[in-house]
Formats: structure tokens, sequence, C-alpha cells
């Protein structure tokens, strides 16, 4: 029986994967908006309600490791190391992702990936129900961690600062990629400081940075 349910696992995962890879190709040959389920369907070699089956939206196919991003995301704040900071595990995080899309579909994706999130909205939409969802359960995470009442405003502050500096990372032009934190170290360096001294009002010139500890 396990053998069974372990050969089934991997059909599915190598069905989901099929669909994904062949939406993304049409994708970036033709644009999101401008391809249809039939079509994704037609090039996974699987029928229309199949590929419904594994996403029930279109655009889950684009973002289709979002899931997998938030479950390590949340792995790396829940096993850090004793005595280390939520904000120093995710710029860990965000340093083993300095190359968001490395290896993704297709081979160079990296430009055009941000380039067909750009030219959506319903892409631009989807990502940021995807950001607001990372919010909400890494702040779930964070409130059981503290011992924060139910509805409390200071994890969920937290998670939206943290989320940010992912989505620093995330939305980085390729020129702005760096090694190790990359384009969200400036975030990572600004939380880490705090924000009393950023942006404040009479000064010139310190709103994009923080001037010392």
């Amino acid at each position: 029986m396990d053998t069974e349910e372990g050969l089934r696992e991997r059909k599915r995962r190598h069905t989901r994967a099929a669909i994904a890879h062949a939406a993304m190709q049409l994708f970036a040959a033709r644009g999101f908006d401008q391809v249809s389920v039939a079509e994704i369907a037609a090039a996974a070699g699987v029928a229309e309600k199949t590929v419904y089956n594994y996403f029930p939206a279109k655009a889950e196919m684009f973002f289709d490791e979002a899931s997998d991003i938030l479950a390590e995301l949340l792995a790396a704040v829940r096993y850090r190391a004793a005595g280390e900071s939520a904000l120093a595990a995710v710029g860990t995080f965000v340093a083993g992702r300095a190359e968001w899309a490395a290896g993704r579909r297709p081979e160079q994706p990296t430009p055009r990936f941000r380039q067909l999130i750009a030219a959506s909205r319903a892409l631009q939409a989807h990502q940021r129900l995807m950001f607001a969802r990372y919010e909400s359960t890494l702040a779930n995470l964070l409130a059981q961690e503290t011992g924060a009442a139910a509805g409390s405003v200071e994890p969920f502050v937290v998670s939206v600062a943290l989320i940010g500096v992912l989505r620093a990372a995330f939305e980085a032009s390729p020129g702005d990629a760096k090694p190790g934190r990359g384009a969200a170290a400036p975030a990572l360096d600004l939380l880490a400081g705090g924000l009393a001294t950023y942006a404040v009002a009479g000064r010139t010139g310190q709103s994009a940075a923080r001037t010392g500890p």
C-alpha cells in the first residue's frame, strides 16, 4: 500500500510539474494573458479539467513554487538556532535565494519572469495575494513563538516588514543582484538597526539609509 501511494504521489508531482513547465513556456513566449488554460492542457498532454485539478487559478501555474517557498521560509524561521532572531533567519533564507529565479523555466527566465508580471494585472494581483498570505502565515508563527495574544499588532507589523525584505529580493532587477544577501541587504540592515532615524523630517539625503547605530 505504501509503495502504491508513493507511486501515485510521484505521478502527481510529475503531472503537476509537466503542466507548470508547459504553462511557463507558453507564458514566456506569448505573455500570460494571451495564453488559455485549454492551450496549456494541450501542450502538457492532459485534459483541461486535469489542469484545474492541480491549479484552480491560471496564475498559480506562473507562481507554482509559492507554497514551497512559504514552507521553506517558515521552516527557516521555526528551526533557527537558539539565540537567532527571526530577522537573521529571514536574511539567511534570502541569501540562499539571491538568484530567485535561477533554474526556473525557461532556461534564462529572470528578466522575462519580471517582465511578464509587469505586463499583467492578473499576475500583479495574484502576487499581492501571495505576499499577503506569506505575511499572515508568518505573523501567526511569530505570535505563537512570542506568546502574543490573538490579533496583536506586533507580530503582524514584524511579519509585514520581514516579508517586505523577501519581496524586495523577489522583485529586484537582475542588475541589482549581488553576492550574499543581494538587493535585500539594505532593507535587512535598516530593520536590524531600527526605523527611528529613517526619514527624519528636516534631514536631507537620509531617507534612503541610516546614518549610524
